[in-house]
């Protein structure tokens, strides 16, 4: 646990504290608290406090915490997260300040703590998601907007790493996705890829078609569901531990009755198309294994790419929905095409 101290403009001084994740129950208490004073459920949206504070998902992501204090009083904090091994990418998030402690340039101080915790344990960019102002404080502390409310900052020096992260001819594997998949998935999905939609049950699209509104939750939305529902959710990765250079998911039905069913989907780099069928694969495996018999796509009729994926593999259309999707203000088609599990040929 590390403390910093910093004298602020009207004379106070505040005290930095550095919290790793898990964290004792009167730390819990404190972050709860605090972070409840703007919002009532879960951390900012972006995934479970109390897991993330017990450790639950320590065994692949480093959680850390700036947490301000003046006079020992807690005044605001900011989280930053990155993979527990051949960390590349960190995301930001939980960035608050009370309400009567403002403008004292305390959330500038939190953000810039944060973002350098990971620059020095080896992250080259961190990425966070905001309401999109001029006047936003990560502007001050050198974040860029990337695409509607996703901003971008990274560490001297590595200006163009994305190019190292999505280059051509890497070596791949696919696995099972964990949490220290969290900040290098932010990273793909915010890319514009040619793909409409990455994840069309939780309305993932490309930012080549849409300004992005969401960043550190895009893997919680997808995995907490896919758990939920006894799914199974995987990852393409590059040449390092959690280089995400694509994803599927396949998820059964809500209740019992529908568990027969599941829907999958996968999003491929653009360089990587080549291997959505191996992901489709794997998911499909997953699917006899769980006793899925049917598995059902849903993809947007301009998705070609997407298209031919499934077609190579037997799946077949069954339904069309006129304007399903509203896309830069036109209204697209949606087709729903289905397969059994498990075919006799396979």
């Amino acid at each position: 646990m590390n403390q910093t101290i910093i004298k602020l403009k009207d004379g106070r001084v505040l005290e930095l504290e550095e919290l790793t994740f898990p964290i004792n129950s009167i730390h819990q208490t404190t972050l709860i608290q605090l972070w409840r004073t703007e919002w009532k459920r879960r951390g900012g949206g972006d995934y479970d406090w109390l897991k993330a504070m017990n450790g639950d998902y320590s065994q692949d992501l480093i959680t850390k915490v700036v947490l301000g204090r003046i006079d020992g009083q807690a005044v605001g904090t900011a989280l930053v997260a990155y993979p527990v091994k051949e960390n590349e990418v960190s995301v930001i998030g939980s960035v608050l300040t009370h309400p009567e402690y403002r403008r004292l340039g305390i959330a500038e101080y939190l953000t810039n703590t944060a973002t350098d915790l990971s620059f020095q344990a080896g992250c080259q960019v961190s990425f966070l998601g905001a309401t999109r102002d001029p006047r936003n404080v990560y502007l001050r502390c050198g974040f860029q907007w990337w695409n509607g409310g996703v901003m971008r900052k990274t560490a001297q020096g590595q200006e163009n790493c994305e190019k190292q992260f999505f280059a051509s001819s890497q070596s791949t594997s696919i696995r099972e996705a964990n949490w220290g998949d969290l900040p290098s998935f932010a990273c793909f999905v915010i890319q514009p890829w040619n793909l409409l939609a990455l994840d069309y049950l939780r309305g993932l699209l490309s930012g080549k078609y849409i300004k992005l509104q969401r960043c550190v939750s895009n893997f919680p939305a997808i995995y907490d569901e896919v758990a939920e529902r006894g799914g199974d959710m995987c990852m393409l990765i590059g040449e390092t531990n959690h280089r995400v250079l694509g994803f599927g998911s396949i998820t059964p039905g809500p209740a019992t009755e529908y568990r027969h069913k599941a829907v999958l989907d996968v999003a491929t780099h653009d360089y990587y198309s080549d291997q959505a069928g191996s992901l489709i694969e794997w998911l499909l495996l997953k699917a006899v294994e769980k006793e899925v018999s049917c598995v059902q796509v849903y993809l947007a009729e301009s998705d070609d790419k997407k298209f031919q994926w499934f077609n190579r593999l037997g799946f077949q259309i069954i339904s069309k929905f006129p304007s399903h999707i509203k896309l830069q203000g036109k209204m697209v088609d949606v087709l729903l095409m289905e397969r059994q599990a498990k075919l006799k040929n396979d």
